[in-house]
């Protein structure tokens, strides 16, 4: 049976894995081995086994914020005029799809949706959500804060509460 992220079991060797892997995408296989104490083929082994049961869903490089040189970002508060399976579905499938919605999360309470997303400027941010609002997507309401300074960002998931599952 192929394993997936409901029935893997993550055991110290694992964490090691991922905690290395989350501080330092780019280590080559040889220097992870070295690092958490296991043969390059085993390490190796570990890791394919992490990646195909959706465990690791990837790899990313982290870009300078000074990149982005005017850009905004705004976290986006999104009510659905209606709370059906359906128009979440759609909501949710529309979204993937929009490459200025850098992360977006269904959460509980006054709102339906926390999104992160980034624009040139207010201007370009404004008609970014009256395009999303015109397409249909069933937004009631959407209340947006501006991000003025970054003090946390992308921090790795940490490992150290895990146990073995």
């Amino acid at each position: 049976m192929k394993p997936n992220l409901k029935t893997a079991r993550l055991d110290a060797w694992d964490i090691r894995i991922l905690s290395e892997i989350q501080s330092d995408g780019r280590i080559s296989k040889s220097e992870l081995a070295k690092r958490v104490h296991l043969s390059a083929s085993a390490c190796s082994e570990r890791l394919r086994v992490l990646e195909a049961a959706g465990i690791i869903e990837g790899y990313f490089a982290r870009l300078s914020p000074s990149l982005t040189g005017g850009a905004i970002f705004v976290m986006v508060e999104v009510v659905l005029n209606r709370h059906r399976l359906e128009d979440q579905r759609h909501f949710e499938s529309a979204i993937q799809r929009v490459p200025q919605v850098l992360d977006c999360w269904a959460i509980g309470g006054r709102i339906d949706y926390l999104m992160r997303v980034a624009a040139s400027s207010m201007a370009a941010y404004q008609e970014f959500m009256d395009g999303l609002l015109q397409v249909g997507l069933g937004i009631d309401q959407y209340y947006s804060l501006i991000v003025t300074k970054s003090v946390k960002s992308n921090s790795p998931i940490p490992l150290s509460a895990l146990e073995e599952r």
